[in-house]
């Protein structure tokens, strides 16, 4: 009955083809919907795809095909989720993003990266989608625990990208945020507890089948450590009387705002981090200047040297690592001066570039590093303060 095939590193296809038992006993005319979820552990944590199944009383067949952390991109090229999709008949696709479009640290911080790479990827799978006869839901996900301030950012990308291709919903993350007094997280802080899994399924049978969310759901108990199915069924979710009118009462929240005037539809387009363009301001940047940054997603120190003639510079950028006590000496690359403001370039340990620019500003030099990387999905960057050091 299910069929589990590696993937790489973290990944696991999660068949699910309870049709083949569950459609002996449906009757009359409509065939149940068949749906299939291409995600990550956001998808696969307590059987996402088993609990919408089993909640939606026999109306929802499910399969999914899933790798943990993976983005869109990934489960493109790194899945046989292209090759599940054309084998079989789908009615709709449920694709969901890496939970912050990317991998992306600003200062070392986790942050919603800039969408570009998710509605590159999100056109190439509803273009895929469309020539097998489905259409396409996006899963709209959550912000992590206590970053709620984040969670504009991921509904503005997905309204707006599922506009674009006349593409269905799913509003999790704007339900998660109406269900307070239950726990919606696991103990990382990021993945879906069982009632974080029973919010987000209770909102898709809501929307596929204007369903209503059974108390108890029964499906194929997930290990979700090992990213696998078990051998058993059971209770996919335990909830109180209490904690279930809270979170059918966020889903159906959710979801009404759906069918909205403006809805989901007219957000204001939000500032991703490292987009703003800091004002820079004169002064002699020439010199050695020390301090500490949060590029490279932990706190390090730093000794910039700049030597400056005319428009051209030159120098060096030293990273001082604590454990184990090191020091890599990195040259400035193109490094020009204008208007009171150094741009250069230096290629870390991994060859990826940082392009930096730096100005005066009260005494400090100020600096920043735009979010760059090799990849749209996966980018770092920041800004940094340097004290005058001692020549």
């Amino acid at each position: 009955m299910f069929d589990l095939a590696k993937g790489g590193p973290g990944a696991v296809r999660l068949l699910l083809f309870g049709w083949l038992m569950a459609g002996a006993g449906l009757t009359g005319a409509e065939a149940p919907l068949r749906v299939l979820f291409i995600g990550n552990s956001y998808t696969y944590y307590n059987n996402l795809a088993g609990m919408v199944e089993g909640m939606s009383a026999g109306r929802i067949q499910t399969a999914a095909v899933t790798r943990g952390g993976a983005t869109l991109g990934e489960l493109y090229t790194l899945t046989d989720a292209r090759e599940v999709l054309r084998a079989s008949r789908w009615d709709v696709v449920v694709l969901q993003e890496q939970s912050t479009l990317g991998v992306s640290q600003f200062n070392g911080d986790m942050v919603v990266n800039d969408p570009a790479g998710f509605f590159t990827w999100a056109r190439i799978w509803d273009e895929e989608i469309r020539r097998a006869g489905a259409r396409t839901l996006f899963y709209n996900a959550w912000a992590r625990k206590g970053r709620g301030e984040l969670q504009g950012h991921l509904d503005w990308a997905h309204a707006l990208i599922a506009r674009e291709l006349g593409a269905e919903l799913l509003p999790v993350g704007a339900a998660f945020g109406l269900a307070g007094g239950v726990e919606l997280f696991a103990a990382d802080g990021t993945h879906p507890s069982a009632a974080g899994s029973y919010l987000a399924a209770c909102v898709a049978v809501m929307v596929l089948v204007r369903g209503e969310c059974a108390d108890r759901v029964e499906g194929v108990l997930m290990d979700n450590a090992a990213a696998r199915l078990r051998e058993e069924r059971g209770a996919l979710v335990s909830l109180s009387s209490e904690e279930g009118v809270i979170l059918r009462r966020a889903a159906a929240g959710a979801v009404a705002r759906l069918r909205e005037e403006g809805g989901y539809w007219k957000l204001a387009r939000p500032v991703f981090v490292g987009e703003s363009v800091v004002a820079g301001a004169g002064g002699d940047v020439a010199g050695r200047w020390e301090g500490t940054v949060w590029l490279y997603g932990r706190q390090a120190n730093v000794t910039l040297q700049l030597n400056v003639e005319g428009a051209a510079c030159s120098g060096t950028w030293t990273v001082f690592a604590a454990e184990p006590p090191t020091s890599t000496v990195l040259p400035l690359e193109g490094c020009a001066v204008a208007e009171g403001r150094a741009r250069f370039t230096v290629r870390t340990l991994f060859l990826t570039a940082e392009t930096h620019e730096a100005w005066v500003a009260d005494g400090a030099l100020q600096g920043r590093m735009p979010l760059q990387g090799e990849s749209i999905y996966r980018r770092q960057g920041g800004t940094w303060t340097l004290q005058r050091g001692k020549k």
